[in-house]
């Protein structure tokens, strides 16, 4: 048994990530980059149950999808549209096999102590044909690389856990047979300011993910839930085509007991 969002060695992450995106220039001006797409990708997604896994980053998931009801699960503040399930502390998600048609995971896989597995699980709830996004850390950015030459400072706690990046993560989408759409990376300038250069910068920035530069410091991976071989047998049997009953000739023998070449040409 593993709880997902604590370590327990160093305190509560999920915690510190919440104050970041709510008090953080830079967590401010992610959560604006993520929303932008956010609202474009749900909006085109339907269905009954919705659920978001991970801490809350003050991004109001209920209000930008056609879904019927929004469940955040895991601990942390949940918006007031949204419904809270509840708080488990193991890799196993307490839903029922293929009754979920969207999942939202917000740096989820980033606190897993088990990413793989919580994705097996997201797969196991899902429909079929069913909506996943993930948004999570890229610690090959500038702004990943810098915590981890942080880490490496006497007294810094050592995380327990990694992100597994995009790339990874969309390799383990493919082998669970998701149809994944291309990266979306945001936050490429993980610098920011009150004065007349930190607007400069964040301007920057926004064109820099605008075109997607695969330097971003997060990203959004979105995919959908592949169902091979779901097809009816009674359904085949209804287009099947059928046997045209055709008048065989009967063949011309000739002296040597051989069918006629004129009459070959004609059957041709």
């Amino acid at each position: 048994m593993s709880d997902l969002f604590t370590d327990r060695s160093q305190g509560e992450p999920r915690v510190d990530l919440h104050a970041w995106y709510a008090a953080s220039p830079l967590g401010q001006r992610l959560r604006q980059q993520l929303t932008r797409d956010m609202k474009v990708i749900l909006d085109g997604w339907f269905g009954f149950n919705l659920v978001v896994i991970g801490p809350d980053s003050g991004i109001a998931v209920e209000e930008m999808t056609r879904v019927r009801r929004v469940v955040q699960l895991l601990e942390g503040q949940e918006h007031p549209g949204a419904r809270r399930l509840g708080v488990f502390a193991d890799d196993d998600l307490p839903l029922a096999t293929e009754s979920v048609d969207v999942v939202v995971v917000m740096h989820g896989l980033d606190m897993s102590h088990n990413p793989h597995q919580l994705l097996r699980e997201i797969n196991r709830v899902l429909t079929p044909h069913g909506h996943l996004l993930v948004v999570g850390n890229n610690r090959w950015s500038l702004l990943g690389v810098w915590r981890q030459l942080l880490s490496l400072l006497p007294g810094r706690r050592k995380r327990a856990v990694r992100e597994p990046g995009a790339g990874r993560l969309q390799d383990w989408l493919t082998l669970l047979d998701f149809a994944v759409a291309p990266v979306r990376h945001k936050l490429v300038l993980p610098l920011s300011g009150n004065n007349r250069f930190g607007r400069w910068l964040a301007r920057v920035d926004d064109w820099l993910v605008e075109h997607n530069i695969p330097l971003g410091s997060s990203y959004i991976v979105f995919a959908d839930k592949l169902v091979r071989g779901n097809i009816r047998t009674q359904s085949i049997e209804k287009t099947r085509a059928r046997l045209m009953g055709l008048r065989v000739p009967k063949p011309v023998v000739g002296a040597r007991g051989s069918a006629s070449r004129s009459h070959l040409r004609s059957v041709e």
